[in-house]
C-alpha cells in the first residue's frame, strides 16, 4: 500500500489514481464543450478566410479567426529544380537524430554533452482502471 501526503490528507495510490481519472474526464468533458462552442462560434461568424485573419466586435466581445493552410513540400521536386539562391523558400532545420544520439552518447558522452542542452520535459502520465 503506497500512501502519500496532499495538503494535510493522507491518501493511497489507488485514490489518487481515481482523482486523476475523474479529473481527465471533466477536461474531455470541457474540451467537447468548447469545441462545439467554436462549431457554433464559426457557423454563425460569417465568411471565414482561407488563410488570414478575420476580427469583428459584437456587443462586449471582440472575435478574432484566424484560417490556416496546411502546406506540404515535395521536397525532391524542389530539389530538383536547382532553384537560385534569392528564390529559394525552404529552410531546412536541424533536427536531433534520437536513435543516433544515443548511440554516439554510448561511445562519447562528453562529445554529446559539449553539443547539447539536456532538460527535462513534462511527465506523461496513463491511468487505466483494470477490472
Amino acid at each position: 500500500m503506497t500512501t502519500f501526503n496532499l495538503k494535510g490528507i493522507n491518501m493511497e495510490l489507488k485514490d489518487a489514481a481515481a482523482l486523476f481519472l475523474k479529473a481527465k474526464t471533466t477536461e474531455n468533458n470541457a474540451k467537447e464543450k468548447r469545441l462545439q462552442a467554436e462549431k457554433d462560434l464559426l457557423r454563425v461568424f460569417g465568411k471565414i478566410p482561407l488563410d488570414g485573419t478575420t476580427t469583428k466586435a459584437t456587443d462586449g466581445y471582440k472575435i478574432s479567426v484566424t484560417g490556416k493552410l496546411t502546406r506540404n513540400l515535395d521536397f525532391p521536386a524542389y530539389k530538383a529544380c536547382d532553384l537560385p539562391e534569392n528564390i529559394q523558400f525552404v529552410e531546412m532545420v536541424p533536427r536531433i537524430n534520437m536513435k543516433r544520439l544515443k548511440a554516439v552518447e554510448m561511445v562519447d558522452p562528453v562529445l554529446v554533452a559539449s553539443l547539447v542542452t539536456v532538460k527535462p520535459a513534462k511527465t506523461a502520465i496513463k491511468v487505466e482502471e483494470v477490472k
